[in-house]
């Protein structure tokens, strides 16, 4: 795990919220209380390390209180196997565990605690989660066909580590197969690869039924979903939206956000507007920016109250309201960090395409440039190709500045 920028402490409320979404297994109506999350957490070691002495690694409400409060940040991997599996988390960062740089009054964590030992299978799974976090950023540094080929050789490397992996490593090992096989599955679709898409797609469906891990389950549904858009199968897509949210209660306040948002994006292109709406505004109460921060590249981080707004003006767009499409996109696009190559100029082809259906090709053009060099240096093939289509929308109108000035550029970049 990369060392988290925190360093005062703060309570954990990803944490206490995972909790607070479980029944309590006791009180009818109630939440699970710190007391039963102990016990649960307790349940759990037997079973992930069963013929074990796990005296020392039982837990109490204390412990949970602790943890909940921020006092405590990175317990032992055995607690957090158990804790992830009882809470439904696919990584530790789910939960928002994580080294701590330092304590609030200046200590610092135990050097047991700092890194795991050499050799251990808990320092290759220190090693793979670090992995993960930097090959997210060389997708947004230097663009998916990079990136794609350092998330291959995990997933070679993944496959021949699961061959030999302890019954008690075993869920933590596939859940991150499973992450990396999503990773997979985004990059290939960013190459305008659906084929290679779907396929990872469909092999992290499979990891992760083997651990009925309810965030990679909805994560991968709603990546289908995605590639069903993309091919033209709508109400697929809708099918796999629905099917994701059914893990909703079980997954970490962003990814019940992004959930939604894609939801409403299949909902609306098969005409529901109404409900597509209500998921968006519903979308709000778990976007990213409303909890605590969390580090760059877990599930649903980037589903933010702008890219929520831009999905906003897609779903307008699809209901033929082009005009407030475009008033919403024009708010939210400065609230996409510029660093997220693909939403922007998503947001920004989005903006044009609502231009090109209110009969305004000089805009269209002019918002489709602007996109254009940022989309060649993201190196999404898939958003290139789409800008190509505004292209032949608007190619009509090549009498016009803006238009002519766009079609170069565009001849350019074939």
């Amino acid at each position: 795990m990369p060392r988290h920028p925190e360093t005062e402490i703060t309570p954990n409320t990803l944490l206490s919220e995972a909790r607070e979404r479980l029944a309590s297994p006791r009180r009818r109506g109630q939440c699970m209380s710190r007391a039963e999350l102990a016990d649960a957490v307790n349940t759990a070691l037997d079973q992930l390390y069963p013929g074990r002495d796990l005296a020392a690694h039982y837990v109490d409400f204390r412990w949970v209180g602790k943890l909940e409060r921020g006092e405590s940040r990175w317990p032992s991997e055995e607690r957090r196997s158990a804790l992830c599996l009882v809470l439904g988390a696919a990584t530790d960062t789910d939960l928002d565990l994580y080294i701590p740089r330092r304590t609030g009054t200046g200590g610092a964590p135990r050097s047991s605690e700092a890194h795991p030992p050499p050799g251990s299978w808990d320092e290759t799974m220190y090693q793979l989660r670090a992995q993960w976090h930097l090959l997210v950023q060389n997708d947004k540094l230097f663009g998916p066909e990079y990136a794609l080929i350092g998330v291959t050789a995990q997933l070679m490397l993944l496959d021949r580590l699961l061959g030999d992996v302890p019954p008690s490593i075993r869920p933590s090992l596939v859940r991150l197969a499973a992450q990396y096989a999503e990773s997979a599955a985004w990059l290939n679709q960013s190459l305008n690869d659906a084929p290679a898409a779907q396929h990872w797609t469909g092999k992290a469906l499979t990891w992760t039924n083997q651990i009925a891990d309810p965030t990679m389950t909805a994560w991968a549904m709603y990546r289908s979903s995605q590639h069903w858009l993309i091919a033209g199968k709508p109400h697929r897509a809708v099918e796999q939206a629905e099917a994701a949210m059914v893990q909703d209660k079980k997954v970490p306040s962003p990814v019940r956000a992004a959930l939604r948002v894609q939801h409403a994006h299949a909902l609306a292109t098969v005409g529901e507007h109404r409900e597509a709406m209500q998921l968006l505004d519903d979308a709000h109460r778990w976007a990213a920016d409303r909890g605590p921060g969390k580090p760059e590249g877990e599930h649903g981080s980037y589903c933010t109250s702008g890219y929520i707004e831009v999905h906003r003006g897609t779903c307008l767009r699809l209901g033929q309201r082009p005009e407030e499409a475009i008033a919403v996109l024009d708010a939210a696009l400065p609230s996409i960090p510029s660093l997220h190559r693909q939403d922007f100029t998503s947001a920004l082809l989005t903006k044009a395409a609502a231009h090109v259906a209110a009969d305004q090709p000089d805009q269209a053009a002019a918002t489709a440039r602007i996109a254009l060099p940022v989309a060649r240096r993201a190196g999404s093939r898939r958003i290139l190709h789409q800008l190509a289509l505004i292209g032949s929308a608007v190619d009509e109108h090549r009498h016009l500045a803006d238009v002519r000035a766009f079609l170069d550029d565009l001849v350019e970049t074939a």
